[in-house]
């Protein structure tokens, strides 16, 4: 598991094997079963790292997640005005 800003530290679990996909290390909560094997997470998200969601976006509904979309899509073009967000960089 990568350590970073989703992922404050590294995975506690002991590794059980290896992905077949990628050959990271992976414990029985960072990996799936396939036809072909065990995969991690990340090789079956189709994602070069692994990542991690954040326990609370486990909550959210299909409507909640449909409403973050349409919010990124509210405004795609270079022109800053009408941004539905504010740029506090």
């Amino acid at each position: 598991m990568i350590i970073g800003y989703l992922v404050p530290h590294r995975c506690e679990n002991p590794s059980l094997g290896r992905c077949i996909q990628c050959g990271r290390g992976f414990c029985d909560e960072h990996t799936n079963q396939t036809r072909e094997g065990r995969v991690c997470i990340a090789c079956q998200q189709g994602l070069e790292m692994p990542v991690a969601l954040p326990i609370a976006a486990t909550l959210f509904t299909p409507t909640d997640l449909d409403a973050f979309g349409r919010s990124s899509r509210y405004n795609d073009s270079d022109d800053d005005s009408g941004d539905m967000f504010s740029d506090l960089s």
